[in-house]
């Protein structure tokens, strides 16, 4: 009888120990992707973390196996695998820029960019040769890209009808940011970016030694541009479409297996994370985007819960 008490409290203690265990183990989901929205990723994870603690949720580096990533973010348009799907978060703009030294902004700002004149100046030779080659000065562009991984030039190519092999000038490796670093230093250079990366997200000012190139865009439009407050600028395009500005959804894709831990994370930010999406300089999803998801992420949750069942 002794020994059978004994026994019992051995198995007691055991029980105990592992359900405490179990209610202070923490599911741990990985997540990779373009690495100007980690910002705005990280931000969420560090909010989702003081709600959900027992849920670690890791902005990846490269010692992470690809087969242990739970949440990949796609920033560009591309053909999504048949086990994947897609939750969308987010929208990035895009703009083109130059150094606020550069000789040529004076001329530019003479003569407002349409669609073709801006084709030109990418993707051909320079839009003003022809009319600059029997001038007293001579006017010359650097443009400057990212790689063909650069979901920035990617995407910038692609809303101009472009691949990104179309793109003249200066290739650039790494973050997009450097684009940025290029024009500072050339006087010449004029490359594109994402709003996050062209605004000082503190202050919400356009960065010191920027300028917008002048767009052809209704009057109104033009003068929020002119503005160069971030908040402005989101407001508009989340308000109206402008023909010449890329915008472009953002959004983790998954398996079809994804877990309850990533489908709470994904619901959470859909609900409650978005309201940080201006702070970093990107847009909310359209309203019926985020509908649509919200739907998709409540199938999802409901799944997952009947498979515990």
């Amino acid at each position: 009888m002794k020994k059978f008490r004994i026994q019992l409290i051995i198995w007691a203690l055991v029980t105990v120990t592992s359900l405490q265990a179990q209610n202070g183990a923490s599911d741990v989901i990985y997540i990779k992707g373009a690495k100007f929205t980690a910002p705005l990723v990280q931000k969420w994870i560090a909010e989702y973390a003081k709600v959900n603690p027992k849920v670690q949720v890791k902005w990846t580096d490269k010692e992470v196996d690809g087969e242990d990533i739970d949440l990949n973010l796609l920033a560009y348009n591309d053909s999504l695998q048949l086990d994947k799907r897609v939750v969308y978060v987010g929208r990035y703009a895009l703009l083109p820029v130059t150094s606020k030294d550069n000789s040529y902004l004076s001329e530019l700002n003479k003569k407002n960019l349409t669609k073709k004149k801006l084709k030109d100046l990418f993707f051909n030779e320079d839009v003003y040769a022809d009319e600059e080659k029997d001038s007293k000065s001579s006017y010359k562009t650097t443009v400057y890209s990212g790689n063909n991984r650069s979901a920035v030039t990617v995407t910038f190519a692609s809303y101009f009808g472009h691949k990104t092999a179309d793109i003249r000038g200066k290739r650039i490796s790494g973050d997009d940011l450097y684009l940025i670093n290029a024009i500072e230093k050339d006087p010449t250079g004029i490359t594109f970016n994402n709003l996050s990366y062209i605004f000082n997200t503190e202050t919400r000012q356009l960065k010191d030694n920027i300028a917008l190139l002048p767009l052809d865009v209704k009057k109104e439009q033009r003068k929020v541009l002119s503005s160069a407050n971030i908040d402005q600028v989101i407001a508009l395009l989340e308000s109206q479409s402008v023909d010449l500005i890329p915008v472009q959804n953002f959004g983790f894709f998954y398996s079809n297996t994804i877990g309850s831990g990533a489908t709470d994370f994904l619901s959470w930010i859909l609900n409650k994370g978005l309201e940080y999406n201006h702070n970093y300089g990107f847009l909310k999803p359209s309203e019926d985007v985020l509908a649509s998801q919200k739907q998709q992420i409540g199938s999802e949750k409901y799944l997952s819960s009947a498979n515990t069942k």
